[in-house]
């Protein structure tokens, strides 16, 4: 760091004893860094399923296309509605939910949440 005059290292090793750890920035309130994995997880019927896991930084929103795809790989069909958080209401995973229709005669995946946009008075 000195030699380069860098501030920063890429995937620096930050536990000799579990040198896979890496600082996760989060920039909440209590704690600006977490350590440890992250995770996307499913949850159908009481069951929870592990849809991705990462010790780097990945935005949540990019998992829900193939977490509705590993859906369809479980149990033959598509879900009849997602319900997750604000990060996963992108318009492209709206837009995938609304375009699977499995038999082609079932109504779309419901993405749950407020619709984009302003709220007519």
């Amino acid at each position: 760091m000195y030699r380069n005059k860098a501030h920063k290292i890429e995937d620096r090793i930050v536990s000799l004893h579990m040198p896979f750890i890496r600082p996760i920035v989060r920039g909440k309130t209590n704690a600006d860094v977490e350590f440890g994995a992250k995770l996307a997880i499913s949850t159908v019927n009481g069951f929870s399923f592990m849809e991705y896991l990462s010790f780097d930084a990945f935005n949540e929103g990019s998992t829900l296309v193939e977490a509705v795809k590993n859906y369809y790989r479980r149990f033959g069909c598509y879900p009849k509605s997602v319900i997750a958080d604000k990060i996963y209401r992108t318009r492209d995973n709206i837009k995938y939910c609304k375009s699977l229709r499995h038999p082609p005669f079932w109504p779309a995946i419901r993405p749950s949440g407020k619709r984009s946009g302003f709220a007519k008075a």
